[in-house]
């Protein structure tokens, strides 16, 4: 067909290429959150700009976190050592409302990628604050009340009346570390909990007994704020 009996529209007519679609594009680009295997894994796409953000460019001082006003309980994990779980608890928290206390030393940098990773887009929507003593964290917090889940508890984290002004206080991880006793037994502490297992079994993954207990706290408290923008 010659140029003079082609019609207007033709060109535009044209299927375009998938490759250079835009969505096609982005899907190429981008998977599950984040980059690619072919991408450096610290250009994390983690908010809503495409622009990476690791926890500690939004993370809380103690006294902000002591401040903040939630309608769940607050988090705290006592020396975390797998970075994967750290970010679960952080897309936890974000999801949640609630706060996620880190107590020193870490087993892992806060921008390792299996943290990020975990943590998907939810980085700059959580509230972290690193302590470094559980001692810190006890007077950067006052008047909240401290549960310590641990396998040593006789009553079971469903006994407990939860309210936004405790902590949920997790050992670490893996689970053939002993939880420090004078922590989790001390004065500090108002009561220890445990979640019901089958016997000869060693432990729960941390990040699926925090959702657990987090999730039964906000079910006593119906949900408040789960249909809240913040």
């Amino acid at each position: 067909m010659s140029n003079e009996h082609k019609p207007e529209n033709a060109d535009k007519l044209r299927p375009i290429p998938a490759s250079q679609r835009p969505e096609d594009q982005q899907t190429a680009m981008f998977e599950y959150g984040y980059r690619k295997k072919s991408y450096a894994p610290d250009e994390l796409i983690t908010d809503a700009h495409g622009n990476p953000i690791t926890v500690s460019d939004t993370m809380l001082t103690a006294i902000e976190a002591a401040k903040r006003v939630t309608q769940v309980p607050h988090v705290c994990f006592y020396e975390p050592r797998i970075p994967g779980n750290t970010g679960s608890a952080i897309r936890l928290c974000a999801i949640t409302g609630s706060v996620l206390h880190l107590i020193e030393p870490l087993g892992f940098n806060l921008k390792d990628t299996k943290l990020r990773r975990a943590g998907l887009d939810y980085h700059d929507m959580a509230h972290v604050v690193v302590h470094e003593s559980f001692e810190a964290m006890v007077e950067a917090m006052p008047g909240f009340r401290i549960i310590a889940f641990t396998a040593h508890a006789t009553k079971s984290y469903t006994d407990i009346e939860y309210t936004p002004h405790d902590i949920l206080l997790f050992g670490p991880e893996p689970g053939d570390i002993p939880d420090p006793m004078d922590v989790f037994f001390g004065p500090h502490v108002a009561e220890q909990v445990k979640l019901p297992m089958r016997p000869s079994l060693r432990s729960l993954n941390l990040a699926n007994t925090a959702s657990i207990a987090l999730y039964e706290a906000w079910h006593q408290l119906d949900f408040a704020g789960a249909d809240e923008a913040e």
